[in-house]
């Protein structure tokens, strides 16, 4: 944890593209319950599995608050 540098999402609604790109960089985060343009974004506690947070990815603010909790229990890929 080491490297400070995160991949993160906007403030507000993101896109599936945004999304992607997150779940691509870290080992707990992933896109689920996706149904086209409608989907959630889960952190995922990086020991057990458990969920730490989620949102649509139409939510207001829904990026800011997945930002907080990837900034916190995201886990990097190396």
């Amino acid at each position: 944890m080491g490297n400070n540098h995160h991949v993160l999402l906007p403030d507000d609604t993101f896109t599936r593209k945004q999304a992607e790109a997150v779940a691509a960089a870290y080992d707990n985060v992933a896109i689920e319950d996706g149904q086209r343009a409608n989907f959630r974004l889960v952190v995922r506690h990086r020991i057990g599995g458990q969920m730490v947070w989620r949102a649509w990815n139409y939510e207001p603010e829904a990026g800011g608050g997945l930002k907080r909790y990837i900034i916190r229990c995201g886990v990097r890929k190396q």
